[in-house]
C-alpha cells in the first residue's frame, strides 16, 4: 500500500487532468495506487492523440454508457455532466442518446434472418426479394435508403415480414438525421460507438458504420479513438469491486 503522500499526489493529478473526483476512484487509488496510475494514463489516451474534441469524446461516451446492453446510469451522469462542462448543448446531446438507443432494432436485424430460415424448413417462409414486388414495401425501401443513406440485405428479410415495424422504426430512427445537430460523420461515430461495445459486439453494423463514417469525412484515427473510448467501459469492473471491497473492509 503506498504512502498518503503518494496518494494525495495522484488524485491531484488525477483531478487537474480530468477536472473530476468521486469515491469509487478513491478507493480503486487506496487499493492500488500502481493499477490506479495505469488506468489514469489509459484515460489519457485519446486526449493525447488529439483526434476528437472533447464534446466529441463525451458524446461517445454518453453514448457507450447509455445504450441499452450496458445501461450504466452513473457513467451516463457522470458523462452527460462532463460534455455541458465542455461545451456540448443539450441538443447535441439529446440527439446521442437518440442515436444510441436505435441498438434496439438489432433484435430484429439479426432474429429476422436466422427466424426465416427456421420457415424455409418449415415451408412457412414469405419470399424475401432486394426487390419487393408490392409497390408499398418498394417505397419504404427507396426512402430508408434516402433517409438513412445505406442499405444492408438483413433489412429486406425485416421489410417482408413487417412493413409496419420497418415504417415504424424508419420514422423514428430518421428523426436524429431530419433535424439533429450533430454531423453526419459524428452520427456514424456513434453508431460504431454502440455496435463495437464490449456488451453488444455487432460486427455487420461495425462494418456498415465505419465504412459510412469515412465517406462522410471522418479520419481512420477517430474511428480508432471512437473504438478505445468504447473499450475503456471495461475498467468500471475494478470501479465497482473496489468500492465493494472498501464497504466490505469497513465492516
Amino acid at each position: 500500500m503506498a504512502n498518503s503522500q503518494t496518494i494525495k499526489s495522484a488524485r491531484e493529478r488525477f483531478e487537474a487532468t480530468h477536472g473530476f473526483w468521486n469515491s469509487d476512484l478513491g478507493n480503486l487509488l487506496e487499493l492500488d495506487p500502481r493499477y490506479f496510475e495505469s488506468y489514469d494514463r489509459l484515460l489519457q489516451v485519446t486526449n493525447t492523440r488529439g483526434f476528437l474534441t472533447p464534446v466529441q469524446r463525451e458524446l461517445i461516451c454518453i453514448s457507450v454508457n447509455a445504450q441499452v446492453t450496458y445501461l450504466n446510469s452513473t457513467a451516463t451522469e457522470h458523462h452527460i455532466r462532463q460534455a455541458i462542462h465542455a461545451g456540448a448543448s443539450t441538443a447535441q446531446i439529446a440527439e446521442t442518446i437518440q442515436l444510441a438507443a436505435s441498438l434496439g432494432t438489432h433484435s430484429m436485424l439479426v432474429g429476422m434472418p436466422v427466424a426465416h430460415e427456421v420457415f424455409q424448413e418449415l415451408g412457412v417462409a414469405a419470399t424475401v426479394s432486394e426487390d419487393p414486388a408490392d409497390g408499398y414495401c418498394r417505397e419504404l425501401k427507396a426512402k430508408f435508403i434516402r433517409n438513412r443513406k445505406y442499405w444492408s440485405e438483413s433489412w429486406d428479410t425485416v421489410l417482408a415480414y413487417s412493413p409496419e415495424y420497418f415504417e415504424a422504426y424508419l420514422e423514428l430512427s430518421s428523426i436524429p438525421w431530419e433535424r439533429g445537430p450533430l454531423d453526419e460523420f459524428m452520427k456514424e461515430l456513434i453508431y460504431i460507438a454502440i455496435d463495437v461495445a464490449t456488451t453488444h459486439l455487432f460486427v455487420p453494423g461495425i462494418r456498415t458504420h465505419v465504412k459510412k463514417a469515412i465517406e462522410y469525412g471522418a479520419s481512420p484515427d477517430q474511428v480508432v479513438d471512437v473504438m478505445t473510448l468504447a473499450s475503456n467501459i471495461g475498467i468500471h469492473t475494478t470501479l465497482l469491486g473496489a468500492s465493494t471491497l472498501a464497504e466490505e473492509m469497513g465492516r
